[in-house]
């Protein structure tokens, strides 16, 4: 009976297998002959697909719908750890290099689709195709540190303006190939998407989603399923319009770029669950589409030929000239060429609904994995060169980056919290809160830990929530020693001990239940005033006054003379 029931394994089960074996075993492997983990995800998903081991059926839509979920996590992931002050620092540079990668390529392709005798309508499909491009390579640049490069903030930022000019031309020239649409009708259309989305994005979005983060704030697993729900939401929204949901998917991203901070816990989920499920899953079900037998026949890999060096000379060209004209290094045009080589996302999509339209044949659709396969794997192991040419210049740091709160028992109040808040929120900043205790004092209660946390997380402020033994003021200047904070906010109108180098703003409730704050020890002129700017804000219903007096105590411990200036004002 035993040898009887024993079968072989098949259906979701096998499949989900050998796709998590891949995603486990393909990256070791590949580095042992050292190549990026990237194309051992890619080779992995050829030999588990129909054209291997067949392992994964042809017409098997589990795998493919999970990459294209991936896809989506990848742009809101680029989105969402974008550094918005650098991006806004070099939105020019980053607006100019989105139309040069754009033209460029575009005309690239005219120019190849005109020579090979191709119609109109196939010849803009074959531009738009090379004009797109998809961060597949971005995790392993912002892993390095090279995140906040004013090289790769344009090169990410451009990329939403690249991939929706390739789409707006792939919706064009689909709209007239089809008799139910006209020119006129798809650019309207469009129009009113776009402005949709950008007013979600904007204004709706950050607002829903912060009131629902407050809402669960010691509910961990239902923050993140908040975030997952916004970047679907607004993917969705796009695709009611006809834009793509990975333009949906990359706003979102920027939506909740400063309610999610890079350091986070939040993103801690969020980076958990795309490094080690979505993404990789997304390039295995690509890998799932290489059929050797028919991409590598004569006609096709001539073709494949054309298309490769129109798509990838183009984005080489336009990297030259971008950053020519703003003063990048070579190592940063580098940068900007790996990020924006890799051909994935978008060009399947203009591919694949050009071969649904008649305007693509066979051999132009395998022509096009061959690009898609080239671009990734030079992608991946340039990348590796590039993070070691790359300079690493110390960047100065936000004032909210990183905010300190510190508090004895029972833990901060709502004014302490809401000043942390406001440090924070501007710059997209997370923090630590650490409870000091005294010796002897009993252990706080679990039950206790999780309301004081739900408290924290309830002020829209995204920290670690920690405990410590001792004085709060020798609490502090140990933290502050291990954590390097930004700033530090104290919860205690006696606390009166500098902190050198870091400012430090004391709260207090008063008898009348005004909120007011004083700026304490090193804090420099600037630092000062953007703290009592972002304080002391009267377009809020609730703000927190300056603080005229001084502390008890030594007078060696009041404010500087700029912070006593301020408060004065």
């Amino acid at each position: 009976m035993l040898v009887g029931s024993i079968q072989t394994p098949s259906g979701a089960v096998l499949e989900f297998l050998v796709l998590f074996a891949v995603i486990l075993f393909g990256p070791v492997v590949i580095r042992r002959f050292g190549l990026p983990g990237l194309i051992g995800l890619l080779l992995g998903g050829y030999a588990i697909g129909s054209h291997g081991l067949d392992l994964i059926k042809a017409g098997d839509q589990t795998v493919p719908a999970l990459g294209q979920l991936g896809l989506l996590y990848l742009m809101f992931m680029a989105g969402l750890e974008l550094d918005l002050h650098m991006l806004r620092r070099q939105r020019t540079a980053a607006v100019a290099f989105g139309l040069v990668a754009f033209a460029v390529p575009l005309g690239a392709g005219l120019l190849i689709g005109w020579a090979l005798g191709w119609s109109v309508a196939a010849t803009v499909l074959l531009g738009a195709l090379f004009s797109s491009h998809t961060l597949i390579v971005y995790p392993t640049l912002r892993d390095a540190g090279l995140g906040g490069n004013r090289a790769v903030a344009s090169a990410v930022g451009a990329t939403v303006l690249t991939d929706t000019l390739a789409l707006i031309v792939l919706a064009i020239v689909a709209g007239t190939q089809t008799a139910s649409a006209r020119i006129g009708v798809v650019l309207v259309e469009i129009t009113i998407g776009f402005a949709v989305l950008v007013g979600v994005a904007a204004f709706v979005l950050p607002r829903v989603v912060d009131a629902a983060l407050r809402m669960w704030s010691g509910d961990r697993v239902a923050r993140y399923l908040v975030v997952v729900v916004a970047l679907l939401a607004t993917a969705a929204i796009a695709e009611v319009f006809g834009i793509e949901p990975i333009i949906g998917a990359f706003f979102a991203g920027l939506s909740l770029n400063r309610l999610v901070p890079n350091e986070g816990q939040s993103m801690d989920r969020v980076e958990f669950f795309g490094s080690a499920v979505f993404v990789p899953v997304f390039v295995v079900s690509i890998g799932l589409l290489l059929d050797p037998s028919v991409m590598f026949t004569a006609d096709t890999l001539e073709l494949a030929g054309l298309i490769c060096l129109g798509a990838l000379g183009g984005k080489a060209i336009a990297c030259l000239l971008a950053g020519q004209a703003f003063g990048f290094s070579w190592p940063e045009r580098a940068a900007m060429y790996v990020l924006t080589a890799p051909q994935a996302a978008a060009t399947l999509a203009v591919t694949l609904i050009g071969f649904e339209l008649g305007l693509f044949d066979t051999s132009v659709v395998n022509a096009v994995l061959v690009l898609i396969l080239v671009s990734i794997s030079a992608a991946a192991v340039l990348s590796q060169r590039v993070v070691t040419w790359m300079p690493r210049g110390v960047e100065q740091r936000a004032l909210g980056e990183k905010v300190l709160v510190a508090a004895t028992a029972p833990g901060p109040s709502d004014t302490a919290m809401r000043a942390a808040t406001r440090l924070a929120r501007p710059d997209g900043g997370h923090g630590e809160v650490v409870v000091a205790r005294m010796d002897g004092d009993p252990r706080p209660e679990p039950a206790a830990l999780r309301a004081l946390e739900r408290h924290v997380f309830g002020h829209g402020f995204d920290g670690r929530l920690t405990t410590a033994v001792g004085p709060l003021a020798e609490t502090v200047t140990r933290v502050v020693c291990e954590s390097e904070p930004s700033v530090v906010v104290v919860d205690d109108a006696e606390f009166d001990t500098l902190v050198p180098g870091v400012p430090l703003v004391v709260v207090r409730l008063t008898a009348s239940g005004e909120d007011t704050f004083r700026v304490l020890g090193s804090a420099g002129n600037e630092d000062a005033r953007e703290i009592a700017r972002r304080l002391d804000d009267r377009r809020t219903p609730r703000k927190l006054r300056r603080w005229r007096g001084g502390p008890p105590g030594d007078g060696a411990a009041r404010p500087t003379d700029e912070t006593q200036s301020i408060a004065r004002r």
